[in-house]
């Protein structure tokens, strides 16, 4: 790493416009993402950034100049090359055309050609050379944008929540390249929302916490300070304590304290109501209000003459002979709040596993011994079955809100093993097979010595299903980057996976 700066960030703060109308119109803001955010970016330095996705957001666009700050600059002379796959999930063109659009804009005219050339060479490239972006998996963007960045001449790269969207064999490809754009002395900022790969990639380390800079320093200290933080955070008992924790900060992003030069100016001008009327703002207003009018009747027109659009209901789709002579494992969740097999009770949402998949009931093989369960009382999980994909951001709204706070130190102990959740919490309950958090929304369930999955509670299913275009009542996703999360409706419980 040099002492040569390539980006300077400077007391960034922004805000996200209001959604009333009228406080769009008064010129008045509201949501603020980042509140004076200042850090540099060193040539040859892999700069970790944590925090939120929704914050990581709009500090990429801040930085790559896509958004203009509400105060603060950001100084460099070097290009930069923004990366995020959620970018480019609704992307129509075939990959062929936005791997050249992207390269045009990153290198010189006569290199685009020759690393087009390279890339077709690659099996991933060969695969999905004329697939339009939108319809490949959230990994295979991934790994495409990966693949651009080690070709293209920009100075900064900014790899925005790419880890997420990895397997374990990507994400030690992903270090490689992210320690090879090191040595070749681009600056490079690493985005993320979990704290292992800013742990292992990164040299320098900033945590962003409500918008605010909470942490500036070493990867080591840093990584501990939020350990520390997460794991105090997570021996709370009550809302009530959960509302004094972090109060100073909450405080630091209130309306009053953010914006209170803003009312100052406006006494000081003595500006009327009038006055604060943007006639920009109207007129784009008025035309997206036609818009969407004329949008309204061509679809009730579409209604009239083609009647209502066909929707797939159904989320599973058979696995193919090949594929499954390979794998007969299946499993199910029970369903009931204790279900006894033999001399066991199994916990609600515990995972058995089950002979074969039959109409009317299920073979369950608990330790080595077969029981014959209703299949009313088991919610059936093939891992071979090709369920639908989504990010694990894009489903945490329909989360608690209180997990969502704090997701990334409780979703980091699936996989560890067991004695790490006994040992690390305050617990309400525990057995062999599962340990409940005191004072929190989730329980972890255990197999084998390790934690397998954990559960927590749903919200807003309504909007769920509304989103992703589903009517039956239990639903299961595949994971960007593994796992599964499976909804539990009749009890509004999310269970997150991990195979």
């Amino acid at each position: 790493m040099h002492d040569i700066i390539l980006l300077r960030a400077l007391n960034l703060t922004y805000a996200k416009e209001p959604v009333k109308f009228k406080d769009r119109m008064l010129g008045r803001v509201e949501g603020l993402m980042l509140k004076d955010v200042t850090f540099h970016l060193y040539k040859g330095e892999v700069l970790g950034i944590l925090s939120d996705y929704e914050s990581l957001y709009y500090l990429k666009e801040v930085v790559s100049g896509t958004l203009d700050v509400t105060k603060g600059k950001i100084k460099t002379k070097s290009s930069i090359l923004s990366l995020d796959v959620m970018d480019h999930i609704h992307h129509r063109h075939p990959v062929s055309i936005f791997v050249a659009e992207l390269l045009d804009e990153y290198m010189k005219p006569g290199a685009v050609k020759d690393a087009i050339e390279e890339l077709k060479e690659q099996p991933l490239f060969r695969k999905t050379w004329t697939i339009p972006v939108k319809d490949l998996s959230r990994r295979e963007i991934a790994l495409i944008l990966i693949e651009i960045s080690k070709v293209t001449d920009a100075e900064i790269i900014i790899y925005c929540n790419m880890y997420r969207h990895l397997t374990k064999q990507d994400a030690e490809m992903f270090k490689k390249v992210v320690n090879n754009q090191e040595k070749a002395e681009r600056g490079i900022l690493l985005l993320e929302s979990d704290i292992e790969p800013i742990s292992t990639l990164a040299n320098y380390f900033v945590w962003i916490s409500y918008g605010q800079t909470r942490y500036d320093g070493s990867v080591k200290k840093g990584v501990d300070t939020y350990n520390d933080y997460m794991r105090k955070k997570s021996q709370l008992k009550s809302l009530d304590e959960e509302a004094l924790f972090d109060l100073e900060w909450k405080q630091n992003v209130s309306e009053y304290a953010r914006y209170k030069h803003s009312l100052k100016r406006l006494s000081r001008k003595q500006t009327g109501v009038i006055d604060g009327l943007n006639i920009r703002k109207i007129i784009i207003s008025v035309v997206l209000l036609f818009i969407m009018m004329m949008s309204s009747f061509i679809i009730f027109m579409d209604i009239n003459f083609t009647g209502s659009a066909n929707t797939n209901q159904d989320q599973t789709v058979t696995v193919p002979d090949e594929e499954a002579a390979i794998d007969r494992t299946y499993y199910a969740l029970t369903a009931e709040d204790e279900m006894k097999l033999g001399d066991q009770v199994l916990s609600h949402l515990s995972l058995v596993e089950v002979e074969s998949n039959q109409e009317e009931n299920y073979t369950v093989i608990l330790d080595g011994e077969e029981f014959e369960v209703d299949a009313d009382k088991l919610i059936y999980f093939n891992p071979a079955s090709l369920y639908p994909d989504a990010a694990f951001e894009s489903l945490l709204p329909y989360t608690n809100e209180r997990f969502v706070d704090a997701y990334q130190f409780y979703s980091k102990y699936l996989g560890r093993e067991k004695s790490a959740v006994v040992e690390d919490f305050d617990l309400s309950s525990s057995d062999e097979r599962h340990a409940s958090v005191s004072g929190f929304p989730v329980t972890y369930h255990f197999r084998n010595g390790g934690v397998f999955s954990m559960t927590l509670p749903a919200s807003n299913i309504e909007g769920l299903y509304k989103e992703f275009g589903i009517e039956s009542e239990d639903v299961i996703f595949r994971m960007q980057g593994g796992g599964y999360m499976i909804l539990d409706a009749s009890s509004e419980t999310w269970v997150y996976i991990k195979i």
